[in-house]
């Protein structure tokens, strides 16, 4: 550029600014000024001039797009595309053709954006330019595939057909960003690797708005994968190119969906204040599904915060907009939201009418399945609002009627499988019922159902990792094919000889092993005594020295002293090409160093495509050594010497991700015992560990007493504690969930202190706790509940900011064995229901208490567990169960013959 002048510079900074559109936004427009006043004195024809700013108004165009200058960019296509019909200026038209389609793109305008993308490949077919041709097909297929995936693929696979490989980057980001979308529904893990491979070819091409968004894609796919590091890692990149370019639609998408990340990760805060900026840059937009997106993303980050009233007015704003777009899915599953959101503000009668709402839109095949969203919705605002109940009702209660409705609407549907949060919700309300058979049966479907979610988790993290590395070794092959062709010489003698060594080579996958037959092939080939590698450090900059042959033997490596080869060696490294060497003929002493007497060294850059991963370099004590041939075949085993370091690394990194993901593995499973807000045991790994402590206690009542004298072993009891806390929701109501949540964390910590490292603490469900003790005598029961009651009545709770609340909570237990002279007549599922039944009269005898309930030693097992389920009063009334408590027993016995409320 520097050295061109008139026409010719006019045309190549049009040409660079059309190149740097994207690339660099404001580097173009500079370049467009410019040729703005070197046509002023230019010798062009007028007509020529026409064309050069009809070139430059595309490009301003498609500038002011991406800073939604919409207007501006409007009537700078209309000029260009007035100027190019005229001129009969087929490319210029397809050119303008496609700007216009990003311009539509970036107003949420679909419908437009796919037909300019039509008009685009109808005047490039009609020039014979094949690349622009199949450019303007595979945005057309990207724009579609967000609609109409099945019809889209069908033309995707034909454009693939008639388009080889290696592609322009161009058209491979296109094409692996449409497949990445028809794919995000059936593969979600190659969908995440297309989307990241799009990205990557996008950069390559200069295509960064397709970039950004691939990236961001590729974050969700990941993020829905559970590999939330990796997606983090995808919205950072995207965030962070977003706002180099300036460009605020991007910058508001990148914001959203790394909003969204942190939101999933339980970082509030942060996740609302990255939403608020994201929404600030899209706020120049009156309109648009992105805008709507945002608006919601912030809502439920709201909501989760508590704050229900501003977390619906952004729901109803986001309504609004997917109204306008016409996106029922979107305004489906909104609603829902709303419809929540309104609840918890309490206005139940605008929350049935927006679930009213959201019901009439789930009639299309595609969304129906919202329907099971939209009963298990109505049963959480019948659960917090007295409502009129639906007719028929045939569920003991409003929350199980709605409950039972989702999962027989689940059931409808194709290939449905109830999720774990329904079916354990159900136990809980059947629970809550006095249903403890259907409680147990739904809770064992959760526990299933959170194994299969998990697994299938898992199972998508090792596929994900299946699919990058055949995706890496195939990069790699191709690489290995160009490199080959690159370097191997002409003759079909020496082609054949290297041929054999470089699969003998790359074969290996042993480090030193490489650099031994390196080093075997050159001495055999070339006059090559000394042979030096060095490998690329990790930071990408310095060069450690790894293997050194000297007069044909193998060197230690040393501390690394900065000689003559070690800088040329650095030299090679920076420019990327063999260098060569050689001394004057003086001769050198006898006595002299083996350096001094080297005449001529070769030094080459080991690469792999654009990737430098070292240097090999070969000395001869003689002048001249390395002629053409000899400096070919040295080429040809720099790139198989390459390849081969590349594989044996890759293989290394391999066995490095394999190791990983078995980590990941076991720090699943693990997740999938603990509860992950408070750190302590779930149900499921209470199901996993208890049967063999049950059995334990079984065998030693069964070897140490007879019904006659059932007195037991000592120490050999399960003691089972329910502890839940006192009027928990209003300190939700009063303080917000994260006060509850601190609560709870806290709680942990005081049973800590009560119970032993080896007893079971569990969170059994909200604010509700059960307690193991194992291997502890029943004689302790009284003691430990009150140590539990004073532990948590007596210490003040903190919340955030210096804040401290009182908390009381209530206790119910009993042990295992029920009976002890029948071990085994009474399950520990059903002393479990036992300690619920105390909870419960505890809970309705004034709270802050704990109430034990005990079998008396005559007791008839089957009869006594009928009996203290129906009616638990009468059977301590009948001296077949006897009574513990911190309160006056009459006033238990009181509350033991309530009824629990619906």
């Amino acid at each position: 550029m520097t050295t061109l002048a008139g026409a010719a510079r006019i045309s190549q900074s049009v040409l660079l600014a059309w190149y740097l559109r994207q690339r660099d936004s404001r580097r173009a427009l500079s370049l467009v000024n410019e040729v703005d006043n070197l046509l002023r004195n230019s010798p062009l024809m007028p007509d020529q001039r026409r064309v050069v700013r009809a070139r430059m108004a595309i490009i301003r165009a498609e500038v002011a797009a991406l800073f939604r200058e919409f207007e501006q960019a409007e009537e700078l296509l209309h000029n260009a595309r007035t100027v190019f019909f005229a001129m009969s200026d087929l490319v210029g038209e397809g050119d303008t053709a496609l700007t216009e389609s990003l311009l539509a793109l970036e107003q949420g305008q679909m419908e437009r954006a796919s037909s300019a993308a039509r008009h685009a490949v109808n005047r490039y077919q009609l020039t014979g330019d094949a690349l622009r041709s199949s450019l303007a097909q595979a945005w057309e297929i990207y724009l579609n595939a967000y609609s109409d995936a099945d019809n889209t693929n069908e033309q995707l696979q034909a454009l693939i057909a008639i388009s080889p490989e290696p592609r322009h980057p161009a058209l491979a980001a296109l094409i692996s960003a449409a497949q990445g979308e028809i794919l995000f529904s059936p593969e979600l893990t190659r969908s995440a690797v297309m989307y990241a491979q799009a990205s990557e070819f996008a950069r390559q091409a200069g295509l960064v708005r397709l970039a950004i968004m691939a990236a961001a894609n590729a974050g969700v796919c990941l993020q829905k994968l559970g590999d939330f590091n990796e997606a983090a890692a995808s919205y950072d990149w995207a965030v962070s190119r977003a706002r180099q370019t300036g460009w605020p639609a991007l910058i508001g998408f990148s914001l959203m969906r790394l909003g969204e990340l942190l939101r999933h990760l339980g970082q509030l805060d942060q996740s609302q204040i990255v939403l608020q900026e994201a929404l600030e840059s899209l706020d120049a937009n009156k309109s648009g599904i992105h805008k709507a997106i945002a608006q919601a993303e912030l809502a439920n980050t709201l909501l989760l915060q508590g704050e229900a009233e501003q977390a619906a007015r952004y729901f109803a704003s986001a309504i609004g907009l997917y109204r306008e777009a016409g996106s029922r899915n979107n305004l489906a599953e909104h609603l829902i939201c709303y419809a929540r959101a309104l609840s918890a503000s309490d206005k139940p009668e605008q929350a049935l009418a927006a679930i009213a709402e959201a019901r009439q839109l789930i009639i299309e095949p595609s969304i129906n399945a919202l329907g099971v969203d939209i009963s298990m919705a109505l049963a959480e605002i019948h659960a917090m609002h007295k409502l009129p109940y639906p007719s028929p009702m045939t569920a003991p209660n409003i929350v199980l009627h709605f409950l039972q409705e989702a999962l027989s609407f689940g059931k409808s549907l194709q290939g449905w499988l109830a999720p774990s949060k329904l079916l354990l919700s159900l136990a809980e309300a059947w629970s809550e019922a006095g249903d403890g058979q259907r409680a147990f049966a739904y809770a064992k479907q959760a526990i299933a159902a959170d194994r299969r979610e998990r697994t299938k988790q898992a199972s998508n993290w090792a596929t994900l990792m299946q699919v990058r590395y055949e995706t890496e070794c195939a990069r790699a092959e191709a690489l290995h094919h160009q490199q080959l062709a690159a370097t191997l010489i002409e003759t079909t003698q020496t082609l054949d000889l290297l041929s054999k060594i470089g699969q003998e080579i790359t074969a290996d996958l042993n480090l030193d092993s490489v650099c031994r037959t390196l080093h075997r092939h050159l001495e055999a080939l070339l006059d090559a005594s000394d042979l030096s590698i060095w490998l690329l450090a990790n930071d990408g900059i310095g060069l450690n020295l790894y293997h050194k042959v000297e007069n044909g033997e193998i060197q230690a490596i040393q501390t690394l002293i900065p000689d003559r080869n070690t800088r040329h060696a650095a030299r090679c490294v920076t420019e990327a090409q063999e260098l060569l060497f050689e001394t004057d003929g003086a001769a050198a002493d006898d006595d002299a160093s083996h350096a001094s007497k080297i005449r001529t060294a070769l030094f080459g850059p080991l690469v792999v495509g654009d990737r430098v991963l070292g240097v090999m370099s070969i000395q001869s004590l003689n002048q001249s050594a390395y002629a053409e041939r000899q400096r070919l075949i040295f080429r040809s085993l720099c790139a198989y010497g390459a390849i081969a370091l590349d594989n044996a690394h890759a293989h290394h990194d391999l066995q490095k991700t394999q190791l990983q993901l078995e980590q990941a593995l076991k720090e699943l499973e693990e997740a999938s015992l603990t509860d992950p807000l408070t750190g302590l045991k779930n149900r499921r790994f209470l199901s996993q560990n208890i049967e063999a402590d049950v059995a334990l206690s079984v065998r030693s009542y069964q070897a140490s007493s007879t019904p006659e004298e059932p007195t037991g072993p000592k120490d050999t009891d399960l003691l089972m504690f329910l502890v839940d806390l006192d009027h928990f929701k209003q300190v939700n109501d009063k303080y917000g969930h994260a006060a509850g949540d601190a609560i709870l964390v806290q709680i942990r910590q005081r049973l800590q202190q009560v119970f032993r490292d080896s007893d079971y603490l569990i969170r059994w469900g909200g604010e509700e706790f059960l307690i193991v003790a194992r291997g502890t005598s029943r004689d302790r029961a009284e003691e430990l509940a009150e140590r539990v009651r004073n532990i948590v009545a007596e210490i003040p709770f903190q919340l955030e900011g210096d804040v401290f609340i009182g908390q009381t909570c209530s206790i119910g237990f009993a042990c295992f064995p029920f009976v002890k002279a029948y071990p085994r007549a009474i399950d520990w599922q059903d002393v479990i229901d036992i300690a619920d039944i105390a909870l419960y009269s505890a809970k309705h005898c004034g709270r802050n208490s704990w109430v034990g309930l005990h079998a008396e030693e005559h007791a008839w097992p089957e009869l006594l567990l009928c009996t203290l389920k129906a009616d638990a009063q009468t059977a301590i009334l009948n001296k077949e169960l006897r009574l513990s408590t911190n309160k006056e027993q009459e006033t238990v016995l009181h509350a033991l013959a309530k009824k629990p409320e619906n």
